[in-house]
């Protein structure tokens, strides 16, 4: 933004009123309370704007505003999030940045990014717009694009939101004339109308128009409060969208797009929704065998979704050991270790995902900085499933390390199975809808026909599902009163994990054979270096489906096409797979490394932030000084020259230097002179008005010929004298 011709005073009152407009975007968002940094956001908000503007008055180079606009965002942005009660910290915010950086350059995806991040995302879009709205305003005169976007942000939030912001119309209405008011007095000046605009019109024409605006505004408030009119009717926009809304939905029957992950929010939604596949990395884990990453599972089908009852949930703390009083199983389960890193620390509560049935949380890691209290747990004793409980103000986890025990799946030895269920499991796994369409009984009694076991019955079911219909991700709700199986076996023949094992589920139990829904994630994505890590994606989120048998307990089947547990091994992978997991190793690396060096580097900044901060506050003032001085400090060397004239006698050469400095100066302030144009003939069509300065410019005019072409020697005299007369014209022009 260059430096404008009005006085300074002028542009700081016209970004005032600038200030004032901004303000009006975010006071009437208070009533609605959806900033989660409270009510501190606002002034942060109003005090970072300010700073913007501030820093816009001084006309400064691109070079100069963007290092100064960025240590003003990043430096609100700081004491915003060290101040939120939801964040562990501003080093803690620092690294989800990172991290939250880092995912977008492996992976390029934008969404679900962590609170801290948008907030400096939003940060940088509004330093870009204060910056546009003053430049517009300061430099081309215009700031009717935004007054106008300011007013039609009023009326919606009236209109959509149900807000009252009558006194905020009032308030922009009267912002909006002082500007284009004060504006009007630049645009004439710069469209050369008048010739010139003396500083006292300046001051004139903001007092005046002041008054105007006042008493404009309390004229009209006076007529409405005597008129005292009726309530108007009000146009409902908010109606009229949501009519189309039920418009749209009716007539085509189209979902929203649900994107692939893990829920947290503790309500399970009607199954069938169609999904957007994410690769955002959810965790990263170490395990010495590959397993599915169970989450939570689930007992109760009505039709339409599952549900699990809370009877077995036992509360209690980690770390430590977990009972199982309720365990059915009779087989020799194989217990691991398995380590698992958050990419962002969840802000919910959430599950301890492992490869089996939980046996003790031998450590939970929480975000740097933090205090370490002990998090409150939840654990289905009959399930094996830890749920970590976090509520307002305890610390997030980041990582854990959990001791599982996996089941053996060896088919000849499930094929031997015999004896009876115990009485608790069928009456909790065999549940299923009062209104199951007898056709799927039928259909699960033709797929068993013929099994000698169990283990032969459920394979029957797992690979008639396989063959059955086809995998996609863009499905639907079923119609309101059709079962959700029913749905998929007999009407749209496709759907993805959750159709496949909720089927599978309720086949097996219509036979008899009790079956518990799972939710998790697949195993991930393998290191082609550390075979025992595996980076674990939000597309990675599955669903399967655990089998009681009476003597091995819960083993897991997959039924969805594409998928398969191997019993804690996993498919080897393809040579395409290893080459490409080969470059982005690389790539990760390189990032690891940059993000290490980084982190150092912040954390020595942060521990002399006190000693930066001075430099920074001390390096900004001089900067804004040398460039408000910068006119006096290029007059330095003639003042230098001028005074040690004394000593020793200027020569022609450092005259016409110094008189070269005022043809420049002239140049800036009035233009360049035309081709041909003599020396007398641009100063005489100079607009200038002040006697004083013409008689100046004609009188250094007269000398600078004479020593241009050399008409003569000038005695020590005159040669001061023009020197003081370079000095005095390059103050006056400047």
């Amino acid at each position: 933004m260059e430096k404008g011709k009005d006085p300074f005073w002028y542009r700081g009152l016209i970004s005032l009123l600038i200030m004032g407009l901004f303000m009006e975007w975010l006071h009437p968002l208070r009533s609605l309370n959806i900033m989660s940094f409270g009510e501190e956001w606002f002034p942060a908000m109003y005090l970072f704007t300010g700073m913007l503007l501030l820093l816009g008055l001084f006309g400064l180079k691109w070079t100069i505003y963007v290092p100064l606009y960025g240590l003003c965002t990043l430096g609100v942005w700081a004491y915003m999030v060290r101040g939120s009660e939801e964040t562990a910290g501003f080093m803690s915010s620092l690294i989800l940045l990172l991290r939250d950086a880092g995912m977008i350059l492996s992976n390029g995806q934008f969404s679900m990014i962590s609170q801290e991040s948008r907030m400096l995302v939003l940060m940088i879009g509004w330093a870009l717009l204060v910056y546009s709205v003053q430049s517009l305003a300061l430099l081309r005169s215009s700031v009717l694009l935004f007054a106008m976007a300011t007013l039609i942000y009023l009326f919606c939030l009236e209109t959509l939101l149900d807000i009252s912001v009558y006194g905020d119309i009032v308030r922009t209405g009267a912002l909006i004339l002082m500007l284009q008011g004060m504006i009007h007095l630049s645009r004439l000046r710069e469209s050369g109308k008048i010739d010139h605009v003396f500083r006292q019109a300046y001051s004139r024409w903001s007092f005046l128009l002041t008054a105007a605006v006042l008493l404009l505004a309390a004229g009209s408030w006076l007529g409405v409060t005597l008129a005292q009119p009726g309530p108007a009717a009000r146009i409902s926009l908010q109606q009229t969208a949501e009519r189309l809304a039920e418009w749209v939905k009716a007539e085509y029957g189209k979902e929203a797009v649900a994107v692939t992950g893990y829920n947290l929010s503790g309500e399970e939604e009607e199954m069938g929704l169609p999904l957007r596949q994410s690769n955002r990395v959810y965790f990263t884990a170490q395990t010495p065998v590959a397993t599915y990453w169970r989450g939570e599972t689930f007992s109760e089908y009505n039709g339409r979704k599952w549900s699990e009852t809370e009877d077995d949930v036992k509360t209690g703390y980690a770390p430590g050991i977990i009972a199982n009083p309720s365990d059915y199983t009779t087989g020799k389960p194989q217990t691991i270790t398995q380590r698992v890193e958050f990419a962002q620390p969840p802000r919910q509560s959430f599950p301890l995902f492992g490869g089996g049935k939980a046996a003790e949380i031998a450590d939970l890691q929480l975000l740097p900085g933090t205090r370490a209290l002990p998090a409150s747990i939840e654990y289905n004793v009959d399930a094996g499933t830890v749920k970590v409980i976090l509520d307002k103000g305890q610390p997030q986890v980041e990582g854990y390390t959990l001791k599982v025990e996996i089941p053996g799946k060896d088919p000849q030895g499930l094929r031997k199975e015999t004896g009876a269920d115990p009485m608790p499991v069928r009456k909790r796994y065999l549940q299923l809808p009062e209104k199951l369409p007898q056709r799927v009984k039928d259909l699960a009694a033709e797929l068993v026909k013929g099994a000698s076991s169990r283990y032969e019955q459920v394979e029957a079911v797992n690979n008639y599902l396989r063959q059955h219909g086809s995998y996609t991700l863009d499905t639907r709700v079923p119609p309101e009163g059709q079962d959700f199986v029913d749905d998929f076996l007999f009407v749209t023949h496709e759907g993805y994990c959750n159709h496949y094992s909720t089927a599978m589920a309720v086949l097996l139990r219509s036979q008899g054979i009790p079956t518990r829904y799972v939710k998790g994630f697949t195993q991930g994505k393998q290191d082609s270096v550390h075979p025992d890590l595996y980076s674990v994606s939000e597309g990675d989120a599955h669903s399967w489906v655990e089998v009681y048998f009476p003597e091995s307990g819960w083993v897991p089947f997959d039924p969805t096409p594409g998928f398969a547990i191997f019993g804690g091994t996993d498919r080897p992978a393809s040579a395409f797979y290893h080459l490409s997991a080969a470059g982005s190793d690389a790539l990760s690396k390189m990032t690891e490394y940059a993000a290490a060096g980084w982190l150092r580097t912040v954390d020595f900044i942060w521990r002399k932030k006190v000693l930066l901060i001075e430099i920074a506050v001390i390096a900004a003032i001089l900067g804004i000084a040398a460039v408000i001085l910068k006119p006096w400090l290029g007059r330095v060397p003639l003042w230098l020259r001028l005074h040690t004239t004394r000593r020793r006698f200027p020569g022609r050469e450092e005259l016409m230097r110094e008189a070269l400095g005022v043809w420049h100066a002239l140049a800036r302030r009035f233009g360049a002179p035309q081709a041909g144009c003599t020396a007398r003939e641009y100063i005489g069509n100079l607009p200038v008005e002040q006697e004083e300065l013409r008689a100046l410019l004609y009188d250094f005019t007269a000398d600078w010929e004479m020593i241009a072409y050399d008409e003569g020697p000038m005695n020590r005299s005159r040669c001061i004298a023009f020197l003081r007369r370079c000095l005095r014209i390059s103050k006056k022009v400047a």
